[in-house]
């Protein structure tokens, strides 16, 4: 009886745990795998989202803006950018606002409003996860988004608070809701990460402060002499990942998975006789066997040993999570189960 209780409260630990790795996933986590999806959707529509010529910053003209094609019904067409949340943010812009639309990550356009830069209100909505459209909430008047499209930068700034509103608010996207003759307005379901039947909305407007051919190169703010560290790391992962055809969170996942299978089996090979003395004792749960799979160096140091211990179980929880991401979690998330 004593065994059967440790093993179902080890089950229920792994329960536990994987619902909060599912929470995780819906507040961030699947926001890593935005730049694959979308490249993946260029690819297989040939929609051709053209690269900003790079090494030149683009200055921003204030004329007329070009008019871009309409896209079709649940055609990829453009990116929104926001700077102040980092430039590696670029969440892909779908034609319609269908639950369908936005369930493939990103925001969906508003289809009977203006088109970016166009006279009237561009309008946009995302789901109100911290991937997707959460933090417009953080938005301030003065704030840049930009709107990037195959072959253009229109930057719009903020120029009102976030404001919340009914669902039936309609109004919020008209043509002249932002009180400007070109205007923005993102919106995204409140509160932030509610699941079910949310009755308001969280809005914020804009007006267009400029546009720029992506010929001419890349917004200021996005220039390479402001990329850092992790900015790199990012735009490298998001390469292999591309060039691989798979997820970033697959990508994560195996490198964790391969590291832990390197690092635990050099441990095995220092700690072989006591590792396997472990297995001898009681049967003990779930959570036990996953700590017994990892082994440390120099056995016979016992804070050693524990804390040698330590580097590859973080590894073998980095990747259970990240395959998780890849494999468990999106299609849960797509099912509505669990919110």
């Amino acid at each position: 009886m004593r065994t059967f209780c440790r093993i179902l409260a080890g089950l229920c630990a792994l329960a536990a745990m994987f619902l909060g790795s599912f929470l995780a996933y819906r507040a961030w986590g699947s926001g890593l795998d935005v730049s694959y999806a979308s490249h993946r959707e260029e690819k297989a529509t040939h929609t051709v989202i053209h690269k900003a010529t790079p090494g030149h910053v683009a200055a921003m003209r204030h004329d007329d803006p070009p008019a871009g094609p309409k896209p079709g019904d649940d055609e990829l067409f453009a990116y929104i950018r926001v700077p102040s949340w980092g430039r590696r943010y670029r969440l892909p812009v779908w034609e319609g606002t269908a639950r369908t639309v936005l369930d493939r990550m990103g925001a969906g356009h508003y289809e009977s409003t203006a088109m970016p830069g166009q006279i009237g209100n561009s309008s946009y909505a995302g789901h109100n996860t911290y991937a997707d459209m959460a933090d417009i909430r953080l938005l301030k008047p003065g704030d840049v988004v930009y709107i990037e499209t195959s072959s253009y930068w229109y930057r719009y700034k903020v120029n009102s608070n976030p404001e919340i509103v009914d669902q039936t608010r309609t109004d919020v996207i008209d043509p002249d809701a932002a009180g400007v003759e070109r205007g923005l307005t993102l919106q995204t379901c409140w509160p932030i990460m509610a699941g079910g039947n949310v009755t308001h909305r969280l809005i914020v407007h804009g007006g267009l402060d400029g546009w720029a051919p992506k010929t001419d190169g890349v917004p200021e703010e996005y220039a390479e002499t402001t990329e850092t560290a992790v900015d790199k790391v990012g735009r490298k992962v998001s390469t292999v990942s591309e060039r691989l055809d798979m997820p970033v969170t697959g990508v994560l996942g195996f490198s964790c998975l391969a590291c832990w299978i390197l690092v635990s089996g050099v441990g095995w090979l220092f700690s072989r006789r006591r590792m396997v003395s472990y297995w001898h004792k009681d049967i003990g749960g779930p959570m036990t066997w996953l700590w017994r799979l990892n082994a440390g160096l120099l056995p016979s140091h016992t804070v050693v040993f524990t804390a040698t211990r330590l580097v590859p179980y973080m590894l073998m929880w980095a990747a259970l999570v990240l395959l998780s991401w890849r494999y468990a979690c999106p299609p849960l998330a797509a099912s509505g189960l669990l919110g």
